[in-house]
């Protein structure tokens, strides 16, 4: 019997990428992660830092990679609680360049790795890669990275081949920010570049924020008369749903609709692949 989809995802999200002693020694170096993509990076190199920032949040958003109970809440990802990071003594923090406190802030703390993600040049799939690959050279982790990043290629390489039976319509990628407006997904956001990897259309063309997102009315995607909705749970709010402007756009009335599980929009590469899992689930198995 040949291995399943599902089996290969969860051999690729819990596969040991290091020798027991080897393991031991990595966790003995304290790692904090202010940044979420960057904490999800840890955890699939098989390691599990001291501290992250909203930790509660991370596991309601984030889900997966998991991240333990035990480990340290730091306070907001813009602003940690410094006195705490500093009482945790870490051996390394983990940050996103051009977020939260400065480096300099932080270096007086503790060595500092910070990474870009979003950047002008609107790659993040890519940055978000080349982040994971940075932080397994300060820990000593390629061998873990470069397993990790192959097995992933295989697992977009797999979802690619089994969407040739989608019937290629437009997507759009959205998530309710209220009950009238939506953020959705164009170029220069995470989503954005999973479907490129997966050779799907992405329906918004506009780039919008630094993020790649832009924030609208529901009355902008109305005129996507051919694409499909894939809204990132959770779902519209009751009152919507049974509004008469949700039942007049035209992939309610033709039923093009498909949601995911909570996935994080501005993750780093483990989301990117929560994000290509769900959605092949999504469009192909729902």
């Amino acid at each position: 019997m040949g291995i399943t989809r599902r089996d290969f995802l969860a051999a690729l999200c819990c596969a040991p990428f290091a020798n027991p002693k080897a393991l031991a020694q990595s966790r003995e170096m304290k790692i904090v992660a202010l940044d979420w993509a960057w904490a999800e990076s840890v955890l699939a190199l098989g390691l599990v830092p001291s501290g992250v920032a909203e930790a509660p949040l991370y596991r309601e958003r984030v889900v997966e990679p998991t991240l333990a109970d035990a480990v340290t809440d730091l306070g907001l990802r813009s602003w940690p609680n410094m006195e705490l990071l500093k009482s945790l003594r870490p051996d390394l923090i983990l940050a996103q360049a051009g977020y939260g406190p400065s480096s300099d802030q932080l270096e007086a703390i503790a060595p500092t790795l910070s990474l870009p993600l979003y950047t002008s040049q609107r790659i993040p799939l890519r940055n978000a890669q080349d982040g994971l690959s940075a932080i397994a050279i300060k820990l000593h982790r390629e061998a873990a990275a470069k397993a990790y990043l192959s097995q992933a290629d295989a697992a977009f390489d797999m979802s690619r081949k089994q969407l040739q039976s989608y019937d290629n319509r437009p997507l759009l990628l959205i998530k309710f920010a209220n009950d009238r407006l939506i953020d959705i997904y164009g170029p220069g956001s995470l989503f954005h570049d999973v479907l490129l990897r997966l050779g799907l259309v992405n329906g918004w063309e506009r780039t919008g924020s630094h993020w790649g997102f832009s924030t609208v009315s529901l009355e902008a995607i109305a005129a996507f008369t051919d694409a499909r909705v894939v809204i990132v749970e959770p779902g519209p709010p009751e009152t919507l749903s049974k509004s008469d402007l949700w039942q007049a756009l035209p992939m309610v009335r033709t039923k093009r609709l498909t949601a995911i599980p909570p996935t994080w929009v501005f993750g780093g590469f483990p989301s990117a692949l929560r994000f290509a899992d769900n959605l092949v689930k999504a469009l192909l198995f729902s």
